[in-house]
């Protein structure tokens, strides 16, 4: 819904980089809901706080699968109510996904998690592979409006599915330590316990890198490339099947080696990855069908990579006492910075405009500058890793003493 052939949809009706930055940024700004969300996760519970929430999304995208067919709207007004409608889908999914973190942290032991995370990315990987598949098949030469609403249609039904399997996940109770208080939430506390300060850090130097990158190389390949639709959606296709084949390997050897060493081989990953695409749109590289596809393999295994042992250190950071509090606060800051990139590199590319220098064997043009760019945050948050705390509670003190440390006194470490 929000990936490919929504960018692509948008980018036929006229849009700019800008305009495509911020529907990209839709989905991660719209978690900061998620810190109002947390204090209501008990009174409905997790199952029925999701099912809420993605019960009202799916009926967003029957909506947005009639855009391309109101023939008698302008590409200005079908933008305008496609926006209107991703928003509020959008509002809607970080408003329940407050509950997903907590509910899936308290199911599966954590022994047992980076197994159970790579099996879950594999099915997920899997049916993105078949939906844009389904995609390319569908916009295949000319694309006409209904082609659009085919495939929103599609994801639509994929999304009552969806539904029908969540209410078959057991539910479970949110720990004692984590009832709800009068007491107000100590976010700044929160925020001031080194081992999550680090990985919130960590976090916004990598999502300045990914949050961007799988959008506007599909803007690339369109606009300045000059592939078709259904080109871009099978080039695209290739990071899944990327993601596919690392996936059982990591899964494999995480819950032994530990998350780090996974997140150096992603961010290694991301730096050939991005370094491709900068020789490319420097004119060093020629374009063509093979390179791409290969640049795209590369970044399904770095990003599963990443997400895998991302999650895995994440949940292990998070701490029993204050858990819902603490996944909705590192979910909204992250996803800040996740929403932040595209438009900021949306307006950095437009700003930029059509620039055209020679400099040696490189043609400096505004996507080289972009990718350039990327490569710096990359190397950041490469060399953030080792801060970061693979195990706090081995630490000297256990977390729930450094937290009541920090907030002394206050009822809501007490819960």
């Amino acid at each position: 819904m929000m990936g490919a052939p929504i960018i692509l949809f948008t980018k036929s009706l006229g849009a700019s980089s800008t305009v495509i930055g911020i529907v990209a940024s839709f989905t991660p700004l719209m978690t900061i809901f998620q810190l109002p969300a947390a204090r209501f996760l008990d009174r409905f519970g997790y199952r029925e706080f999701v099912l809420m929430g993605w019960g009202l999304r799916t009926v967003l995208i029957f909506v947005v699968a009639s855009v391309p067919m109101l023939s008698f709207l302008d590409d200005q007004s079908k933008m305008a109510v496609l926006l209107a409608t991703l928003f509020i889908f959008n509002l809607l999914r970080g408003i329940s996904s407050a509950a997903w973190m907590p509910w899936i942290a308290e199911l599966i032991p954590e022994a047992r998690r980076g197994r159970f995370l790579s099996l879950d990315q594999l099915f997920m990987y899997a049916g993105c592979l078949i939906s844009l598949a389904v995609s390319a098949v569908v916009m295949a030469g000319q694309v006409d409006p209904w082609e659009y609403s085919l495939v929103f249609f599609v994801s639509a039904l994929g999304g009552v599915m969806s539904l029908v399997f969540i209410k078959r996940i057991p539910e479970v109770s949110s720990p004692d330590s984590v009832k709800r208080s009068s007491t107000p939430v100590p976010w700044r506390a929160m925020i001031a316990y080194p081992p999550f300060l680090r990985i919130i850090v960590f976090n916004l130097l990598y999502m300045a890198v990914v949050g961007s990158l799988g959008v506007f190389t599909v803007e690339y390949l369109k606009e300045t490339i000059g592939f078709d639709v259904s080109t871009v959606l099978v080039l695209s296709g290739f990071s899944f099947i990327g993601a596919l084949i690392a996936l059982p390997f990591c899964g494999r050897f995480i819950d032994r080696t530990g998350s780090k060493p996974l997140l150096v081989a992603a961010t290694a990953l991301f730096f050939f990855v991005i370094l491709g695409w900068f020789l490319l749109s420097s004119s060093v590289l020629p374009p063509s069908f093979i390179l791409v596809a290969c640049l795209n393999l590369v970044t399904g295994a770095a990003s599963a990579s990443f997400n895998l042992g991302n999650v895995r250190i994440v949940m292990a950071t998070m701490p029993e006492m204050g858990r819902n509090h603490f996944f909705a606060l590192f979910t909204v800051i992250t996803s800040l910075g996740l929403g932040a990139s595209p438009v900021v590199w949306g307006l950095t590319l437009d700003a930029i405009g059509t620039i055209d220098i020679a400099a040696g064997i490189f043609t400096i043009k505004r996507h080289s500058v972009y990718f350039l760019a990327l490569l710096v945050f990359n190397i950041l948050s490469a060399l953030a890793i080792r801060l970061l705390v693979e195990n706090p509670s081995a630490q000297s003190q256990e977390p729930n003493l450094v937290y009541a440390r920090l907030k002394r006194g206050s009822k809501f470490w007490h819960r």
